[in-house]
Formats: structure tokens, C-alpha cells, sequence
């Protein structure tokens, strides 16, 4: 759901977001998939 403190952009849009801009902050590639992070 869309939210208030980012910008009414959902979570996962904001992560991606943030990923690309700061990409060395990030060790795997931010994905859409339910389930466990392995």
C-alpha cells in the first residue's frame, strides 16, 4: 500500500528507488517475490 511518509510510493518502489541511487548499500537486487530471502 502507497504511504504517506514515502512520497505515496509503496515500499517496494521506494526500495527500488533507493537501490538505484545507492546501489553500494545494497549486496542483492531488490524483487517483487514473496517467500524467503536466501
Amino acid at each position: 500500500l502507497p504511504q504517506r511518509m514515502l512520497a505515496h510510493q509503496t515500499p517496494l518502489l521506494a526500495m527500488k528507488q533507493w537501490q538505484k541511487s545507492h546501489p553500494e548499500l545494497f549486496k542483492k537486487q531488490v524483487r517483487n517475490r514473496p517467500g524467503l530471502d536466501k
